[in-house]
């Protein structure tokens, strides 16, 4: 009986050869040698091979056809097959019967569970490859991405380069409308100005106007030709007290809409405190920093530095350090020179003042901590001119957000647009060379400031009136 136990099993082992490796079954073998041995030892009657060839093929599959039936017993062990299929093995129980039974049924649920296994690590693998199939995708698309922002950012940036700063949208109407005062009237009332000089706006976009000869500052009322007196005396009288003026030109409003005024006769810079009834010195009169007839004033929104033009020194004097920025090497014409400085204008972006440089009639950049100036407009060497590249007495200008400069002309009666980086300038208000009251004309204008629409306010200084050209 051993010996059959043992064909029976070896057929069994060679038979799984047919569906998986050896090794998955050594256990399954060891197991079935052992138990049939046992039923050699422990029973003597068997069922025969033909009902154990019935009973595996019941657990192999009942479901399959007759064919199948022969092909599935042909399978089996070789000497199982050239027994007598209805010859007894030996004496047999019921159980005995079950237990050879079992050992194929155990054979088949290891083939299973090997191909089982089997299917796990290809869905594993098969999982796998779908993550890094996924990483690479997202890899690409973001790398995608990031090429198309950065050649937006160059192409734009190319563009901005290469294209003209002017455009149509940068034009005015030749005839100005009158804000405040009458033309060729001078007068002391509130609708009635005596020179007005330097023009600034606080943050409401308020206008206010130095009115040089009657020794005040003036606030325009909103939607009103009519004016109230704000830093000096109503009625034009000049004085040094704390609550007068002599001759103001320059207006500056710092970020809480606080008043700097060049107070330029008493050769002080002035500080108004909003809705102050009298002023505060803070450069200049008797404090550290010495002061000669400032004119304009220009402040770096980002520390707070204000910067005084001195006619009378020819130089730029920084608050509250009372360091020179620029010049104080007297009067003249070289690049480390300045000759009667009028209107000052700080550009954030190239961290420089743009300097009215009235008496040498051209327009000079002077950079922070540089030893001399570049050259914008006018005449280099300082010669005087009505042409579109030159100047006769510039004294206010300005610089819009595209790094554009405008120039208050005085003596050529007329206000000069600089496309950035261009020195041949274009007329946009008055007419070379002519003065006069109408609307189209112009006389010694001496200021020029303009609103957040690019709109230009122009102190019409002769004409005694400040004149709006509007931006189409």
């Amino acid at each position: 009986m051993s010996k059959i136990t043992q064909q029976i099993s070896n057929s069994a082992l060679s038979n799984v050869h047919q569906y998986g490796s050896e090794k998955s079954f050594v256990t399954d073998k060891s197991i079935s040698i052992t138990r049939l041995d046992q039923m050699s030892k422990n029973h003597q009657h068997h069922p025969s091979l033909s009902q154990l060839h019935e009973d595996a093929w019941e657990s192999n599959g009942s479901n399959k056809n007759s064919t199948d039936k022969e092909k599935y017993i042909h399978q089996l062990p070789e000497h199982a097959q050239n027994l007598k299929l209805n010859e007894p093995l030996s004496t047999s129980s019921e159980a005995t019967h079950h237990e050879i039974k079992n050992i194929w049924i155990n054979q088949k649920g290891s083939i299973n569970d090997h191909h089982q296994q089997k299917r796990r690590k290809n869905y594993k693998r098969s999982c796998l490859y779908r993550k890094k199939y996924l990483c690479i995708c997202l890899s690409t698309i973001f790398l995608c991405i990031a090429i198309a922002i950065v050649l937006a950012i160059v192409l734009t940036t190319l563009e901005r380069k290469n294209s003209p700063l002017i455009t149509p949208a940068l034009r005015w109407n030749t005839s100005g409308i009158t804000i405040v005062g009458t033309g060729g009237v001078p007068g002391k009332t509130s609708n009635l100005l005596n020179v007005p000089y330097g023009l600034g706006f606080d943050s409401s976009e308020t206008l206010y106007i130095a009115d040089h000869y009657n020794n005040r500052i003036q606030k325009l009322i909103t939607s009103t030709s009519n004016c109230v007196t704000v830093a000096g005396h109503f009625n034009g009288t000049s004085g040094i007290t704390s609550d007068r003026l002599n001759q103001p030109v320059g207006i500056l409003f710092d970020s809480s809409d606080n008043m700097y005024v060049a107070d330029r006769l008493n050769h002080r810079v002035q500080l108004w405190v909003k809705d102050a009834t009298y002023g505060i010195t803070v450069a200049g009169g008797n404090t550290s920093i010495s002061l000669a007839r400032p004119s304009g004033l220009a402040r770096d929104p980002d520390s707070g530095t204000i910067y005084i033009s001195e006619s009378s020194n020819h130089r730029v004097t920084s608050y509250p350090s009372g360091i020179v920025v620029a010049a104080g090497n007297g009067a003249g014409y070289n690049k480390n020179q300045l000759n009667v400085p009028y209107g000052l204008t700080y550009e954030s972006i190239s961290k420089s003042l743009i300097i009215s440089n009235g008496n040498a009639n051209n327009i000079v950049r002077w950079t922070l901590g540089a030893n001399s100036w570049t050259h914008v407009a006018g005449n280099i060497t300082g010669g005087s001119g009505n042409t579109s590249t030159l100047l006769n007495l510039p004294v206010g200008s300005t610089i819009d957000p595209m790094g554009n400069i405008y120039v208050a002309d005085a003596t050529n009666h007329r206000i000069q647009f600089f496309l950035a980086g261009e020195p041949d300038g274009k007329t946009i208000a008055g007419i070379t060379g002519v003065s006069g009251v109408n609307s189209t004309l112009l006389k010694l204008p001496y200021w020029i400031i303009l609103d957040k629409q690019l709109n230009l306010y122009v102190a019409d200084t002769f004409n005694h009136r400040v004149q709006k050209f509007l931006r189409y």
